[in-house]
């Protein structure tokens, strides 16, 4: 039998991307590739003689979206809708110039550094005919990632060094050099305004929730793919904006959205919260499996982690919290002062952070995880306690997910 002849044409002046795109197309036979040295808003006619004559366009972006974006359109109304077509964009480039881009009808734009292997898989969807999302859910075998909720009850309390550390230690990193990530994490900093996530890791302000918030777009696929920084294996942070954003800028509709998006993307979805309460809350409350609460056991930490957990509870009611008590040791037999700590905020308290300065500062400045500043350190030892934790929970939901088949007589 003939092999079936798939043929694609790389619109870019960068010998480099066509030589990218010949490399990996050669995971099927027959499939030709044709160079085309232009930019795609340059070509005018003879792009939609080549929409017509090959099965997938692949064109790099030159920085004018909207030029691009108009030449996608009208491809697509010469051929009536059905050439395939695939963008690769800078990097940097704004979100507001990549939704141009996907509104026109581009099927996946995807950052000109690429991996062989994605670019692959990429132009396997096109080919097949399948749309980015459609393929997205049925590679990933229907993932819903277990998003995880931290706040504090007051500033101070730890819960940024918990949510980051966390997040690492969920990723369960293995092999010699703690290469291989068991579960792919993703750590969202919704603290707008005062969100030190990216500190604590030494990344750079983060423009794209800032973006949201001004330009009002309800988040997509793309959004949720790119906007995320892979800072170790597994793991992938989306930290808060240098600019100041007021908190209701953001909307319910947009913020449940990204959640959506990052589930499918991610085994865990790590978020800090800000102490602020906003309408945007109720999404990132009602798709949270847990909510974990860091507070001290002193009289104002625990009245004003009692408030708090009253307000997510009126907002979600199936939310399951938990009490993590920072910067102490948990003790043989409780306090009087925990007793009566535990009762008023109904209760127990489950996880206990060490007071742990040394390690907690040395992870700091060196801007990485205590997994690899003090990984021995009492600290490090109860967030990867807690991290085993939700680990089981998520991994029993997975089970109990899976079809059931009758038992051998």
């Amino acid at each position: 039998m003939q092999a079936e002849t798939q043929s694609i044409v790389v619109v870019s002046k960068d010998p480099a991307v066509s030589a990218l795109v010949a490399s990996v197309a050669q995971f099927s036979p027959g499939t030709g590739v044709r160079n085309c040295d232009a930019a795609l808003s340059e070509i005018n006619g003879t792009a939609l003689q080549l929409a017509e004559t090959n099965d997938l366009i692949i064109f790099r972006a030159e920085g004018e979206a909207a030029r691009d974006a108009a030449a996608v359109r009208e491809i697509l109304r010469h051929t009536g809708g059905a050439a395939r077509i695939l963008a690769l964009a800078d990097a940097a480039m704004p979100f507001a110039e990549l939704r141009q881009l996907t509104d026109a009808g581009v099927h996946e734009v995807l950052p000109d550094t690429v991996s062989a292997d994605e670019l692959s898989a990429a132009i396997r969807t096109c080919l097949k005919g399948q749309e980015p999302q459609q393929a997205l859910s049925g590679a990933r075998g229907g993932r819903e990632g277990m998003v995880i909720a931290v706040s504090q009850s007051c500033g101070g309390a730890g819960a940024t060094t918990l949510a980051v550390n966390l997040a690492d230690c969920l990723t369960r990193r293995r092999g010699l050099r703690r290469k291989e990530a068991e579960f792919k994490v993703a750590l969202v900093d919704f603290d707008l305004q005062f969100g030190t996530i990216g500190n604590f890791l030494d990344l750079p302000a983060n423009r794209c929730l800032y973006e949201l918030a001004s330009e009002g777009f309800v988040p997509d696929q793309v959004f949720a793919e790119q906007s995320l920084t892979e800072t170790a294996p597994g793991l992938w942070v989306l930290a808060s904006p240098a600019e100041i954003a007021p908190l209701h800028a953001l909307k319910p509709e947009q913020v449940e959205a990204l959640i959506a998006h990052l589930r499918l993307q991610y085994d865990f979805v790590v978020i800090g919260l800000p102490r602020a309460l906003a309408e945007w809350l109720t999404p990132v409350l009602e798709a949270s499996e847990r909510l974990l609460m860091v507070t001290g056991s002193s009289v104002p930490a625990v009245c004003q982690a009692r408030r708090l957990l009253d307000f997510y509870a009126e907002n979600s009611m199936r939310l399951q919290a938990d009490i993590v008590i920072s910067r102490e040791r948990k003790p043989l037999l409780a306090a009087s002062h925990h007793k009566e700590a535990a009762k008023l905020l109904q209760k127990p308290f489950k996880y206990w952070l060490p007071d742990d300065p040394s390690a907690a500062a040395a992870a700091a400045d060196q801007g990485v995880p205590l997994s690899a500043a003090a990984g021995r350190s009492a600290l490090a030892k109860a967030v990867r306690r807690l991290s085993k934790d939700l680990i089981e929970t998520r991994n029993a939901r997975a089970a109990a997910a899976q079809p059931q088949h009758g038992k051998a007589v």
